[in-house]
């Protein structure tokens, strides 16, 4: 029965919901309105009149009429007779002025700027708390730590309008008196307030001084006290309350060296290389930084071979008798994980699987740490991807975790005009469009024209990463460059020599294919075509029997390359660490045609060493050489070496200050820059200044190669300077000053550059 009379009553509700349901309403009015229009308010709810009655619909008018924030309260009557619906609204008084009183040291002005409730907008009690919160907070960095604010918000019945009086109560301005430290044994209290930033005569600041006493106990921390305590800084004033003294007291506790070290729990790694990893050595004094760094150590060894639940806690003996304390790494491994699912997040143009296959780690791998800060270096290196933030996240199964990808995509194609100028160009103009991420896939084209009085230069680049789908990529270029070039005429090893400008024009035409597998994460091949043809034309005559008497003449170069590459860069386009090595052999002549007959081996080593904060020191050596083989009779002079200029040796020019006038068929150059960032967006250097010192030569053969500098034909030349380098969307741009350690008579001592690309 009980049961019929409830499932009776649950009829007639719904009966009556529908009912209502399928009344229309005759009206709908909004009451309460003092400041804000009905237009306004009606312009948000969609309960019309001769629109039926929506219970759903009603309650979404209230949240859209709460939304405007012009109200602190809607409620709703509806007359079930004539079905006529009222809104009744609680409007926000709307502030009308704002009034600041007993400020001295800030004008009003200064001070409205500062509170984030302003004149004609409507009250909000958070904005005012927000608002007495950032003028305490001013006048307490400018050293007013007794000030005192009271609000005053008044109403207007009729118009609804308020007044807000901030009533300011400033006190003295109190500054820092004596600052001294207490319970000092081991080190003169003046060693230790020279590690404080809290001074005389400056404003006491809370968040300084916990930073001071932070910076106390990581001194001491870090030189053998690891007891050591800083108390609660006790401070007074002076009897006209304008100076604050202030006492640190610390104590200092026994100085331990670091005893035995042992290691417990570990049986992925054998106790020898845990200890080898460690930065902490026995017999040093307690370093609390060297220990929380060996304690990462120790999980970052675990975390790359799948452990990432494993903990290393240090557990200490101190022997107070001897000084000494006793340290044991506890290990605690955890079990394997691996990786479950790997998701990307972020894309917009990009096709995901081109960010995928970047990714070292499978799912169904081990999970690996390193592995995981390799993918990210690579999906960096794409050269589109402005960011990447990897997350580790659970599944239901504890063995096993999801890697998601963050990526935030960057610029991948700009069309960019510009001018530069060289010491070998001088003005060129740049017109280049570059897209390094066509269609989404990572493709690239560069279309690019160069113009200026001494060069001309079109050039089309295409670069398919993943040829085939296979970790291979295939580069097509096609080229056309006419370079008015300098002569260096005869000169003795006291005297520089003679150089003629404008000497002559130099037109090379062709164009190359490279195919480059990659044969894993590090190691890579590359295998070139390339052809030139070069007319040589407009000769000066002053010049003519020397380049005649050096058999130079048009021709025609039909070579391939092949190129081993080791590659451990963090970074390509901006490396902090790792190396790159590689070997390359280019043949030209014989079997494949041309005119020009020759071998020509090249070898770079560069290395790139992180020192203190984002210093990073980068050593460059390369060596080539090039000889020719029948029927040609010599080495043409367009593919000799030449050093001096922007890439080789700075504070030099180009071809006319170093090694032989016509080239060299043997050259070596080592480079040494240490680099700073000077600008950083998004993690990322944007400028770069950098110091640098280069050493090298050009030789007629390996025999006439010296270590010795000097001016003399066959010594090497020095040069030295600073610089900086631009990150662009498009290209890295180089700005270097060089002065040349060896000049001859008559030579410039140094030499400016703006330059395209990178050194090394």
């Amino acid at each position: 029965m009980k049961k019929l009379i409830l499932i009776i009553g649950l009829l007639v509700c719904i009966q009556a919901i529908s009912a209502a349901e399928n009344h229309k309403l005759t009206g709908v009015a909004i009451q309460g309105l003092f400041n804000v229009k009905e237009k306004a308010v009606r312009s948000e709810i969609k309960s019309k009149v001769k629109k039926s009655y929506s219970e759903a619909i009603v309650k979404s008018d209230i949240q859209a009429i709460l939304g405007t924030g012009f109200f602190d309260n809607v409620e709703v009557e509806i007359d079930t007779t004539t079905w006529r619906l009222v809104f009744v609204v609680k409007e926000k008084p709307l502030i009308k002025k704002i009034e600041i009183k007993g400020n001295k040291q800030f004008s009003r002005g200064r001070l409205k700027d500062e509170i984030t409730l302003k004149e004609k907008e409507y009250y909000d009690v958070a904005k005012l708390t927000e608002s007495k919160s950032k003028l305490l907070t001013l006048y307490a960095d400018k050293g007013y730590p007794d000030r005192t604010i009271e609000v005053y918000p008044t109403i207007d019945d009729v118009t609804h309008w308020m007044t807000i009086t901030f009533l300011v109560t400033e006190g003295n301005k109190i500054l820092v008196g004596e600052v001294s430290i207490t319970g000092t044994k081991a080190y003169k209290s003046k060693k230790i307030m020279g590690l404080i930033k809290t001074k005389k005569k400056k404003v006491y600041k809370e968040e300084t001084m916990q930073e001071d006493v932070k910076e106390i106990e990581k001194f001491y921390k870090n030189n053998g006290y690891r007891d050591m305590k800083v108390g609660a800084p006790v401070i007074t004033y002076n009897d006209k309350r304008t100076l604050m003294n202030i006492t640190i007291p610390l104590t200092e506790g026994p100085k331990f060296k670091i005893g035995k070290i042992t290691v417990s729990g570990n049986t992925v790694y054998t106790t020898s290389e845990l200890m080898k990893a460690l930065s902490v050595k026995s017999g040093e004094l307690y370093n609390e930084d060297k220990m929380v760094e060996s304690r990462q150590i120790l999980r970052e060894l675990y975390s790359d071979k799948g452990y990432l639940h494993s903990d290393a806690e240090p557990v200490y003996n101190e022997i107070p008798e001897k000084d000494i304390m006793d340290v044991n790494f506890d290990i605690a491994e955890g079990s394997l994980v691996y990786l479950g699912n790997v998701y990307v997040d972020g894309l917009l143009s990009t096709k995901e699987y081109v960010i995928r296959r970047e990714v070292t780690l499978k799912e169904g791998d081990v999970f690996s740490a390193t592995k995981v800060r390799r993918s990210v270096e690579k999906i960096y290196n794409l050269g589109f991807i402005d960011s990447v933030e990897p997350q580790i996240q659970p599944t239901p199964k504890p063995d096993v975790m999801d890697l998601v990808l963050g990526v935030t995509e960057g610029k991948p194609g700009m069309l960019s005009a510009g001018a530069g100028y060289s010491s070998v160009d001088q003005l060129v103009g740049t017109l280049q469009v570059q897209h390094i991420n066509l269609f989404g896939r990572a493709e690239r084209l560069n279309l690019m024209w160069e113009f200026g009085a001494r060069k001309q230069n079109y050039q089309i680049d295409f670069t398919e990463p993943w040829f085939l789908g296979k970790p291979m990529s295939l580069g097509l270029s096609v080229f056309n460059t006419q370079r008015i070039y300098d002569y260096s005429v005869a000169a003795t090893s006291s005297t520089a020599s003679t150089v003629v400008t404008s000497a002559y024009t130099e037109s090379d035409r062709g164009g190359s294919v490279t195919i480059g597998p990659r044969l894993s994460d590090r190691l890579s091949l590359q295998f070139t075509y390339r052809y030139d043809e070069v007319d040589i034309f407009d000769i000066a005559p002053s010049v003519l029997p020397s380049l005649i008497a050096a058999n130079v003449t048009n021709g025609v170069t039909s070579s391939v390359s092949s190129q081993i590459v080791w590659d451990t860069r963090d970074n390509i386009f901006d490396p902090s660490r790792g190396n790159r090595q590689s070997l390359l052999v280019q043949y030209a002549g014989g079997l494949l045609g041309g005119t020009n007959n020759f071998i020509k081996p090249i070898a770079k080593s560069t290395l790139f060493i992180p020192t203190f904060w984002k210093f990073v020191l980068s050593l460059n050596a390369s060596a080539g050489m090039i000889e020719s083989f029948d029927p040609s009779t010599d080495v043409p002079i367009y593919e000799k070496f030449y050093v001096g200029g922007a890439d080789t040796i700075r504070g030099y020019q180009y071809r006319s200050e170093i090694g032989p006038t016509n080239g060299g068929k043997f050259m070596t150059v080592f480079n040494v820059e240490y680099k700073f960032p000077i600008v950083q967006e998004k993690k990322r250097s944007i400028m770069v200044g950098a110091f640098f010192c280069d050493v090298g030569g050009a030789w007629n053969s390996v025999n006439d190669f010296s270590w010795h500098t000097g001016t003399a034909d066959n010594d090497m030349r020095a040069g030295a300077g600073f610089g900086i380098r631009f990150t662009t969307p498009v290209f890295p741009l180089r700005l270097d000053w060089g002065f040349g350690l060896n000049h001859k008579a008559n030579e410039a001592p140094n030499q400016f550059y703006f330059t395209i690309g990178n050194i090394f």
